[in-house]
C-alpha cells in the first residue's frame, strides 16, 4: 500500500508570506492551475480513495484531482494544518517577531504530531492495499516526515510525498516531488520504485 501526501495549491496568503493555519483561505488562480496540472499528471494512476483536510484550499485541491482520477473524496478535520492561533493572518516575519516561541494559543507541536500521525494510522486501517492520496498542508506533511525521522524538508504547493506502508510501519519513497510542475509524469515516480 502507498500513501501519497499532497500539499494544497497556492493561496494569496502563501504568495504574501502570511501564516494560514486553520484560517480557511481559498486557492488563488495559481493554486487552481497547480492543482489542474497535478490532476492531469495523476489521471493515469489508480487511487483507491482520496482523503483531504476540510479546509477549502486542501479540499478543493483534492476535488480537482478526484475529477481526473475518479476516486471518492472524504474530508477529515484531523488533516488540518497546524493551528497557529493569534499568529494567523500575520506576515511570517511579523509572526516571528511578535511570537518568537509561537503564539500562546497555538496548537502545541507535539499535539499536531499526535493528531496527524493518529489520523494517518486511521486511514491506513481503513484500506488493505492500493494507493491512497491525502490532500493536506505543509505543516502536516512535515510533522509526518519528522515522525518518520526525516526533518524539515521544503514542501512546495501541490508537491507529492510518497510513503510505502508495510507491516512494520512506513518507508519514505519520495519527498516534495513536483513532476507536474516540471513537465514530467507521475508514472515516472512509480517506475522508480518497482
Amino acid at each position: 500500500m502507498e500513501i501519497w501526501l499532497v500539499r494544497h495549491g497556492e493561496t494569496d496568503w502563501n504568495a504574501q508570506g502570511r501564516v494560514q493555519g486553520w484560517t480557511d483561505v481559498p486557492l488563488n488562480a495559481e493554486g487552481r492551475r497547480q492543482a489542474s496540472l497535478l490532476a492531469q499528471c495523476l489521471k493515469s494512476i489508480s487511487f483507491e480513495h482520496i482523503y483531504a483536510s476540510d479546509l477549502s484550499r486542501a479540499l478543493d485541491t483534492a476535488r480537482i484531482v478526484a475529477d481526473a482520477v475518479g476516486a471518492p473524496v472524504t474530508p477529515l478535520a484531523c488533516l488540518r494544518e497546524h493551528r497557529f492561533g493569534q499568529a494567523e493572518g500575520l506576515l511570517r516575519q511579523e509572526s516571528d517577531r511578535r511570537f518568537p516561541n509561537g503564539a500562546p494559543d497555538r496548537e502545541p507541536p507535539e499535539a499536531l504530531r499526535s493528531r496527524v500521525t493518529q489520523c494517518l494510522q486511521d486511514i491506513v486501517s481503513r484500506h488493505a492495499a492500493g494507493r491512497i492520496l491525502v490532500a493536506t498542508h505543509g505543516g502536516v506533511i512535515r510533522a509526518i516526515l519528522s515522525w518518520l525521522g526525516y526533518s524539515h524538508p521544503p514542501i512546495t504547493n501541490t508537491s507529492i510525498t510518497r510513503l510505502h506502508v508495510h507491516a512494520d510501519g512506513f518507508d519514505i519513497l519520495g519527498v516534495n516531488e513536483t513532476p507536474h510542475l516540471d513537465g514530467g509524469s507521475a508514472v515516472e515516480l512509480i517506475s522508480q520504485h518497482r
